[in-house]
């Protein structure tokens, strides 16, 4: 796997993590990237899986997409053995939509679980979707 779809797949789930538009600096990619590497290597994502998380297609996913969501947000410490770390959550979610909106996103995707944690994983996501800011055309 090419160091552009590592790069640009960590970016992606730095911002899927943090449910939010992101402007990371130079030591929050570094990071991203290094556990974007770390995930992908242990998971063996092919290269159209790649692809599919560029492009933000997460209908469907496989379950190496699920795993690799899991991986890289219990990296980032999100989330562990498939449990929400509401305070890290709330200390990083905070930071960017407003602790309020991060309290009401955290009660209602709280209690959301998938048949295992990869799948938690990306339902929590789906969830956490919802509360995104929204971009002004």
């Amino acid at each position: 796997m090419n160091s552009y779809f590592v790069i640009a797949l960590s970016a992606v789930l730095v911002a899927l993590a943090l449910a939010s538009p992101v402007e990371l600096n130079e030591d929050q990619k570094a990071l991203a990237k290094q556990y974007g590497e770390q995930c992908s290597k242990e998971l063996n994502l092919t290269e159209e899986e790649v692809a599919k998380v560029k492009a933000k297609d997460f209908k469907n996913p496989t379950e190496n997409i699920k795993c690799f969501a899991n991986c890289f947000f219990e990296k980032i410490g999100t989330l562990k053995d498939g449990e929400l770390q509401e305070e890290v959550v709330l200390k990083k979610l905070g930071s960017f939509i407003g602790e309020e909106k991060t309290k009401a996103a955290l009660e209602k995707c709280r209690s959301i679980k998938g048949d295992n944690k990869c799948e938690t994983a990306v339902k929590l996501h789906e969830c956490f979707e919802e509360f995104k800011p929204q971009v002004k055309a």
